[in-house]
């Protein structure tokens, strides 16, 4: 489990080396197995003391014409929806690479009654019933990418917790910046 995200992590390192000359020759963003699994941990406590969802950012930096981030997200178990909700990031291009756990997204159709909001970790955001959308089974492994603007949540969580990684592109810095 964790060799599969030791590579999605080097990759990510690879690409930020490759933008280190916007920022200095200090060498890549490294975030270590340690690390990760510590962050993990602290979700999991998270969303033991009550939290339904945990979502930590273990770093957003700037790379040149636009930010990167990488956060560690927990959810609690969700039973079959009757009706698909969700979200859509208005700016922030993600890519979820599931870690523990299982469920079923909906991504994709479009929002009815769409509320928008701005979230202080986030940035702009839209939100509401999805109609239109597809199911997707996720298990630890899999990799789901979520281009900005399209709806996305949560029809089912299976197990007890899914946790997932999220590497977010943030071309328009609408995320604070968190080095460490």
């Amino acid at each position: 489990m964790f060799n599969r995200l030791l590579t999605v992590l080097i990759a990510l390192g690879l690409f930020l080396q490759a933008n280190a000359d916007n920022h200095g020759n200090n060498g890549s963003t490294i975030m270590t197995k340690e690390e990760v699994e510590s962050t993990l941990e602290q979700g999991l406590n998270n969303l033991a003391n009550g939290r339904s969802v945990s979502d930590i950012v273990m770093r957003h930096i700037n790379v040149g014409e636009e930010n990167i981030g990488v956060s560690v997200v927990q959810r609690s178990k969700v039973e079959p929806r009757d009706a698909e909700s969700g979200i859509a990031h208005v700016d922030l291009d993600e890519i979820y690479y599931i870690v523990a756990g299982e469920g079923i997204m909906v991504t994709g159709g479009e929002f009815v009654d769409k509320q928008t909001s701005n979230s202080s970790l986030l940035g702009p955001m839209e939100r509401g019933e999805i109609r239109g959308g597809v199911l997707q089974r996720v298990k630890p492994g899999d990799i789901a990418i979520i281009p900005k603007g399209m709806p996305h949540g949560w029809h089912e969580i299976e197990t007890d917790n899914i946790s997932y990684i999220i590497f977010r592109g943030d071309p328009n810095k609408v995320m604070d910046i968190k080095l460490n």
